[in-house]
């Protein structure tokens, strides 16, 4: 007896420590699952900023090359201008140069031919010649070079601004560099982080305890999308005991009629995740080979457990649930008759899409079972309702009744009171004996209460 007490102490203890640590389990997997949302939103959010940051230099960068060509079309037009006017100065000192000569010519010949006359004269008047024409080209020199400087000064100080916007704007970009090699960093060690995380969920995922309560939570949450609630149509953990041992399906969810169907979580992930971490096709091929090979495995395992032999409100086929879409995808891509096999084994295979639907369409039923609940209420509190007013009818009708005898009693008394009563009461009028007040002339009551008709019958009945 103490043997047996023990070993059932034992086993409790045994299963009080595996819930808890599944409890333990789901807590860190939810609360790793919301870190790597957050940390992923974070580093969605990082990298749109970036992107912002150099959408924004890009354009900047585009306005000031525009700015750049046009300054440079500026420089060239300066440079031909430039070039024109030193061209036309170096005409001018040619001609000047022609003057010079042509005069030192004349000047000759005028001072051969005017050897015998007053040299000194002729030289005055000569000086004075070269001196105006070279007061008039100094003049004429001067003013192009005040017209070429006037030219040139808006040229200069718009290559100074250049200069000073490219290096503001050479000083800008390389701060927002910084920036944005910081923000780089940041969405490195993100990613890092989230790379660690995935590498911790997978590892966790790899424990069929984890693996089984995921695709149980999976269930439920599917389950709750679709509107079908716990506590009104769906059960979860019913073990079932038969001749061949205790089985424990995911959940059953009950039809309207008090039908049921039967739904089994299983989570074939490991295969799955050594195909996607392959590197060759051979390997790939391998996994996926596996991965087909443990679906199969479960549908024969389901299908042979009979649940609709069990449950005998259940049709002849069993739902096995898995969680995601891609797993199921995988396995039939390499495998296409997958499908058939099992639904030939009366097992009907749902991912989360496929079975919100069959959920739907089953909470479609029970709302229709609900009107059609509602409509029979109805119809008895309408049948209810005709009888009361039939009962409410008669009494009716018999205070009409009652009213109708009494106006006929009244008006008998009315017709005794003016015909006996009332003449003899006049009578003392006449003689001298009389109140103050007359007696009122009282009438009959002409209209009688009216009758209960009943409606006409109804044409369409």
């Amino acid at each position: 007896m103490n043997w047996w007490m023990v070993l059932a102490g034992l086993l409790s203890g045994g299963m009080l420590g595996g819930l808890l640590v599944g409890l333990e389990v789901n807590r860190r997997y939810r609360a790793q699952c919301q870190g790597l949302a957050s940390t992923a939103a974070a580093a969605e959010a990082l990298l749109a900023e970036v992107r912002r940051n150099e959408d924004r230099l890009r354009s900047e960068c585009r306005e000031l090359r525009e700015r750049c060509q046009h300054t440079e079309h500026a420089r060239v037009a300066a440079e031909t201008q430039l070039a024109e006017l030193s061209r036309h100065v170096q005409e001018q000192r040619r001609l000047l140069d022609e003057a010079k000569v042509s005069l030192s010519e004349t000047f000759k010949v005028v001072a051969a031919e005017a050897l015998a006359g007053n040299t000194a004269g002729f030289l005055a008047l000569a000086e004075e010649k070269f001196n105006a024409i070279k007061q008039s080209t100094m003049l004429d020199w001067e003013s192009r070079q005040q017209a070429i400087e006037a030219l040139i000064q808006p040229l200069t100080v718009c290559l100074e601004t250049y200069q000073q916007e490219a290096k503001q704007l050479e000083d800008r970009r390389l701060r927002e560099l910084s920036v944005v090699g910081e923000q780089l960093r940041q969405v490195a060690a993100a990613q890092s982080m989230l790379q660690a995380e995935t590498a911790k969920l997978v590892n966790a995922l790899r424990s069929p305890h984890v693996r089984g309560r995921w695709g149980e939570l999976t269930l439920r949450r599917t389950a709750e999308l679709a509107g079908m609630a716990q506590y009104c149509d769906f059960y979860e953990q019913h073990h079932v005991s038969t001749d061949n041992g205790s089985f424990r399906p995911d959940m059953i969810v009950r039809l309207p009629a008090g039908r049921e169907v039967v739904v089994d979580a299983k989570v074939p992930l490991t295969a799955y995740l050594e195909a996607l971490d392959t590197t060759t096709e051979e390997e790939r091929e391998s996994a996926l080979a596996r991965h087909v090979a443990l679906v199969r495995q479960h549908v024969h395992g389901l299908a042979s457990k009979e649940y609709w032999e069990q449950f005998t409100a259940s049709p002849e086929f069993v739902v096995l649930f898995i969680p995601n879409d891609s797993f199921l995808a995988a396995a039939a891509e390499r495998d296409p008759s997958l499908v058939e096999t099992a639904l030939s084994k009366k097992v009907v295979i749902a991912t989360p899409t496929t079975f919100i639907a069959l959920l739907r369409a089953i909470a479609y039923g029970w709302r229709q079972e609900q009107m059609t609940e509602s409509a029979q209420r109805i119809s008895a509190i309408g049948q209810e309702l005709s009888e009361r007013l039939s009962v409410f009818v008669e009494h009716l009708m018999q205070i009409g009744s009652t009213l109708g005898k009494t106006v006929e009693a009244y008006n008998k008394a009315v017709g005794s009171l003016e015909s006996r009563v009332l003449p003899s009461a006049r009578k003392f009028k006449s003689l001298g004996i009389g109140g103050k007040r007359e007696i009122d002339e009282l009438r009959p009551i002409d209209q009688i209460p009216r009758p209960l008709t009943p409606p006409p019958p109804d044409d369409e009945s």
